[in-house]
C-alpha cells in the first residue's frame, strides 16, 4: 500500500490546499504515513511570503538527501508559492526532487504520481493548468474546517508576492461553496473558516455588485441559515473593502464569531502609502470604531510589518501608538524582507537588519503586555468553548472561544465536539485556564 507524508508551511490557504491534496490522494488509495521513512511520497507545501520561510524549506529538504539515496523510488516533491516562484531553479538547490508544482497545479499531482518515474527527470508544473483551480475535494471528518472561497489578489501591495504567484482574484461560484460546506457539516464540522487573500472582495460573477448587497455579505447570510453550523469565521480581510452591510453582520448573524483579522501593517500614513495599502490610519481607525459600535466584544487581530524600506523611528512610533490605541487581542508581526518580483524590492533606504530586529522587539513587547491585560480581564467570566481536543496537561481538554482564544480545562474526552460553558480561572499570553461549569 502506498503511503504519503505531507508537511505544510505558511498560511491557512496552504493548509486548505494540503487538505485538498490529501483528499485526492486518499481517493486513489494512498494512506498517510506517520513518519517520513515510511512514505513513498514526501511532499512540502510551501510559502514564499517571507525569506525566512523559504530558507527553512530548503533546510528541511536537505534532510532527505540520504533517504532518497537509500530509497531510489521515493518521490520527493515541493509545491505551493515557493515552488511557483522557483520553478526549475528548485532543482539546482535540491537535485534529488522528483516534482515541483505551483499552487494552481496541486490537483494534478495524484494522477501524475501514477506515471512518474522517481529515478528519471523531475517534473515541473507551474502557472495555470487544466485541472479546476478551486474544485472541492473529499475531506476526513473534522470539527473545524477551512473552505477557500477565492484565490489570488488584485491589490499588488508593494511588499507582497501573492498576486505574482497565485494570480489575480478568482472567486468560486456561490453554489459550489454551499455544496462544500453542506458536505462538511454532514461529516460533523461545526465551525467553518472562509479563506481568501481578500475574502471581502469575493465576486463570483467577476465584478462586485454596485448599489446592492455585497456578494460576500450574501454568502455569509446563506451560511448563517444552516442550523448545524455553530461558528463562522473568515480571513483575510482588506480594510479598504468593508461595506456597511458587512460591518452590520457582526451584530446580527447568529454564527459569525466575534473575531476579525484586520491587517494594519503600519500605523504610519507615509509607510502605508509606500506599501500601496489604499487607506490611511484615520480611515482604518474609523473602520475599527464602526465595528466596535456594532459589536463591542469584537476581538481584533492584525498583521504588522516593521522595517519596510524608508521606515523611520517616527514611523515606528506611530505603529506603536496604533497598537496602544486599538488594543488588539493578538498580532502577527514580522520584519520586512525583500521578495522577488515585488515593487519594494527596488525601493531605496533599506532598513538595516539590526534596526529591524530592535523594532520588532519593541512591537512584540508592547503587544504582549496588551494581550496579557485583555486575557486577564476575562478571569471570573464564563465563556462558551468549542471543545476541539485534549489539553497539554493530563486530564485536560482544550477548545476555543468565539474570540478565538485557547482555553484549557479539566474534563472528559467525551466532551469533544461539544460547546461547553467554562469559567476562566487564570490567564496567560497564549491561552486561558478554566473550570467547566457543572
Amino acid at each position: 500500500m502506498r503511503r504519503y507524508h505531507l508537511t505544510t508551511f505558511g498560511c491557512q490557504m496552504n493548509v486548505y490546499d494540503s487538505d485538498r491534496l490529501e483528499g485526492l490522494l486518499a481517493a486513489r488509495g494512498w494512506l498517510k504515513a506517520e513518519a517520513t521513512d515510511q512514505a513513498d511520497f514526501i511532499f512540502f507545501n510551501t510559502c514564499s511570503i517571507r525569506e525566512k520561510a523559504a530558507q527553512r524549506v530548503i533546510s528541511r529538504l536537505n534532510e532527505f538527501k540520504s533517504l532518497k539515496k537509500t530509497k531510489p523510488h521515493l518521490v520527493i516533491g515541493v509545491g505551493g508559492c515557493l515552488a511557483e516562484q522557483e520553478g526549475l531553479n528548485f532543482l539546482n538547490k535540491a537535485p534529488f526532487l522528483s516534482l515541483v508544482a505551483g499552487p494552481k497545479r496541486l490537483t494534478e499531482i495524484p494522477e501524475l504520481l501514477e506515471r512518474l518515474d522517481p529515478t528519471g527527470p523531475a517534473v515541473v508544473l507551474a502557472g495555470d493548468g487544466p485541472a479546476p483551480l478551486l474544485a472541492p475535494t473529499p475531506k476526513t471528518q473534522v470539527l473545524s474546517a477551512f473552505v477557500t472561497i477565492m484565490e489570488g489578489c488584485d491589490n499588488f501591495c508593494a511588499y507582497c508576492v501573492v498576486p505574482y504567484l497565485r494570480g489575480r482574484e478568482k472567486s468560486r461560484p456561490l453554489k459550489e461553496i454551499l455544496t462544500e460546506v453542506e458536505g462538511l457539516l454532514a461529516q460533523g464540522a461545526r465551525e467553518i473558516t472562509l479563506l481568501g487573500q481578500n475574502v471581502n472582495s469575493y465576486a463570483p460573477n467577476g465584478e462586485p455588485q454596485k448599489g446592492a448587497e455585497a456578494p460576500f455579505t450574501t454568502l455569509l447570510k446563506r451560511l448563517d441559515s444552516y442550523s448545524e453550523l455553530w461558528r463562522l469565521r473568515f480571513a483575510t480581510s482588506h480594510p479598504k473593502d468593508f461595506p456597511p452591510d458587512l460591518i452590520a453582520l457582526f451584530g446580527t448573524l447568529r454564527t459569525l464569531a466575534p473575531n476579525l483579522h484586520l491587517p494594519l501593517q503600519s500605523g504610519s500614513d507615509a509607510i502605508l502609502q509606500a506599501m500601496g495599502r489604499h487607506y490611511d490610519w484615520a480611515q482604518y481607525l474609523g473602520l475599527v470604531k464602526r465595528l466596535k459600535e456594532v459589536n463591542p466584544a469584537l476581538a481584533l487581530n492584525t498583521d504588522i510589518i516593521v522595517g519596510f524600506p524608508g521606515e523611520t523611528d517616527d514611523d515606528l512610533n506611530q505603529t506603536l501608538k496604533a497598537l496602544a490605541t486599538v488594543r488588539y487581542d493578538s498580532i502577527f508581526s514580522f520584519k520586512y524582507s525583500d521578495r522577488p518580483q515585488t515593487r519594494a524590492l527596488n525601493l531605496p533606504h533599506k532598513v538595516p537588519e539590526a534596526v529591524k530586529a530592535k523594532r520588532l522587539t519593541l512591537v512584540q513587547t508592547l503587544q504582549n503586555g496588551v494581550t496579557l491585560e485583555i486575557n486577564r480581564a476575562l478571569i471570573g467570566q464564563t465563556v462558551e468553548v468549542l471543545v476541539t481536543g485534549k489539553g497539554r496537561e493530563p486530564g485536560q481538554m482544550s477548545g476555543r472561544t468565539g474570540s478565538n482564544k485557547i482555553v484549557n480545562f479539566l474534563g472528559s474526552p467525551d466532551l469533544y465536539g461539544q460547546m461547553v460553558a467554562v469559567t476562566i480561572t487564570a490567564a496567560y499570553k497564549a491561552s486561558l485556564l478554566g473550570q467547566i461549569n457543572s
